[in-house]
């Protein structure tokens, strides 16, 4: 990384801030593997005051692995979650703690966002360390996750759309897109243990292979809950123009306050992993 480049904290619980580098104009050998070393060690990085163009935005995940195409009816390297974009995602709506396509087998491994256009009352996206909330479990609770497996799952029609508590709605059965892994979920790259239950997508808890009985899971998962979302695991990133914030798709949830359609709000959307089958999602501006 460049030598006038500093970091600090994002915040008590989660990533941090790079100063004093300018993304502009591509990203070199050494600065590409100063990030990606940053990104395995803080799981979230913030960069202010950054005027990047499509191209450079791209240079700067690509640093980080092969980007994946997202998008319909035609797939792009960019994307924008955007109230005011014809195609834009999510729109105006909330959006519950989750991890994009965590209903699938290899969801993407990190998210990046840019800031376009900031409502002039500010405009938030909370994220949570999942991999803290693992690691400071009560060892009594730690011991009840012992083989115990979440099923993620999705309902694209669902009425409360993104705001939505899957479990708090009800279990799918299996005709929907579903995903079984360890609640104790090892990191692809660290090892270190991730919490994996999250609101979006969370129905239901085995244990092994058996479905838990569903007053118990019911209950556990909103143990969970309530252990993984307090402050002390929380990042709420106040947005500015020029911003750009990158997170690891698996160790970090995400999720945002209710937009609405009073003031323009239009982020820049980049993604690193694995393409996604996106067919479930034909018609729908949902990610």
């Amino acid at each position: 990384m460049a030598a006038s480049a500093t970091t600090r904290p994002a915040s008590d619980s989660l990533g941090v801030v790079v100063e004093g580098l300018d993304l502009r104009g591509g990203v070199d050998d050494t600065l590409a593997a100063s990030l990606r070393e940053l990104f395995t060690q803080e799981y979230l990085l913030v960069f202010r005051d950054q005027d990047l163009s499509d191209a450079d935005h791209l240079a700067v995940m690509e640093a980080l692995g092969p980007v994946a195409w997202e998008g319909l009816p035609e797939k792009r390297a960019i994307g924008f979650v955007s109230n005011v974009r014809p195609d834009g995602t999510l729109g105006t709506s909330a959006a519950s703690f989750h991890i994009d396509f965590g209903f699938f087998p290899e969801p993407y491994h990190a998210i990046s966002l840019y800031g376009v256009e900031i409502p002039p009352r500010g405009t938030q996206t909370h994220f949570v360390n999942a991999v803290a909330a693992a690691a400071a479990l009560p060892a009594e609770l730690a011991a009840r996750l012992d083989g115990v497996q979440a099923r993620q799952a999705v309902d694209v029609t669902s009425p409360a759309g993104q705001a939505g508590v899957r479990v708090r709605e009800g279990r799918l059965d299996e005709t929907y897109p579903h995903m079984l892994r360890p609640v104790l979920w090892p990191h692809r790259v660290t090892g270190e243990e991730i919490l994996g239950v999250w609101e979006q997508h969370t129905d239901a808890l085995y244990a092994g292979d058996v479905e838990m009985d569903a007053d118990e899971s019911t209950a556990l998962i909103e143990e969970l809950y309530a252990f993984l979302y307090a402050p002390r695991f929380r990042y709420v990133h106040e947005w500015q123009e020029g911003d750009l914030v990158i997170w690891d798709n698996h160790a970090v949830q995400h999720g945002r306050p209710e937009v609405g359609d009073r003031e323009a709000r239009t982020l820049r959307r980049v993604c690193v992993g694995p393409e996604q089958d996106l067919s479930l999602f034909a018609g729908r501006r949902v990610t």
